[in-house]
């Protein structure tokens, strides 16, 4: 009886350690698969980064070809050094616009509601022209530079004045709900 006990727990603990491997071999079987995926993930992003970097050479090419027309053509002096800080700033002075601040200041300073202009239209164009005029400014100036800029560049002298003379505005957003208001109490 004992021994007869004694085989059955055996069985049964043969059994338990057979499912137990069988587990692990499933365990592994997947744990090879995502290792090939894993794998062929990787090299989709290997070949990614080698079309990248073809890419980023035939750009290099082409700045190179029109660096070498620049300095042909004459815009780039033969007595200047031709390194890397000096073709990017050959290159800036060329197509950058860095020299256009006073450009955009004087538009800011011009820019007035047109006729067919709504309030909300003019409105959003302010803003983008004083990060034009002034990119290195801080949020708080660019903001007060708008609302005056808003202010001042209303077509109707009445309502500029009346929002000139209402609380002051902390965004340019106020300045327009207050002239929104004005002109539909008019």
């Amino acid at each position: 009886m004992v021994e007869k006990f004694k085989q059955v727990v055996e069985e049964e603990i043969i059994n338990q350690v057979k499912d137990e491997v069988k587990f692990v071999e499933e365990e592994i079987s997947l744990v090879k698969e995502e290792g090939e995926a894993v794998e062929e993930e990787l090299s989709h992003m290997k070949e990614d980064a080698k079309a990248d970097k073809k890419g980023l050479n035939k750009k290099m090419e082409d700045l190179e070809t029109k660096f070498h027309q620049l300095f042909t053509t004459g815009v780039i002096k033969a007595e200047e050094t031709i390194t890397t800080p000096s073709k990017v700033k050959v290159l800036e002075r060329r197509y950058g616009d860095a020299h256009l601040h006073h450009v955009y200041q004087a538009q800011l300073r011009s820019r007035r509601q047109r006729f067919e202009e709504t309030l909300q239209q003019y409105e959003s164009d302010i803003p983008r022209i004083v990060n034009l005029a002034y990119p290195t400014a801080p949020a708080e100036v660019i903001e007060q530079l708008s609302i005056s800029s808003f202010v001042d560049g209303l077509r109707d002298p009445e309502i500029s004045q009346l929002v000139r003379l209402a609380i002051r505005h902390k965004t340019i957003s106020g300045a327009l709900a207050q002239a929104l208001e004005i002109e539909t109490a008019k």
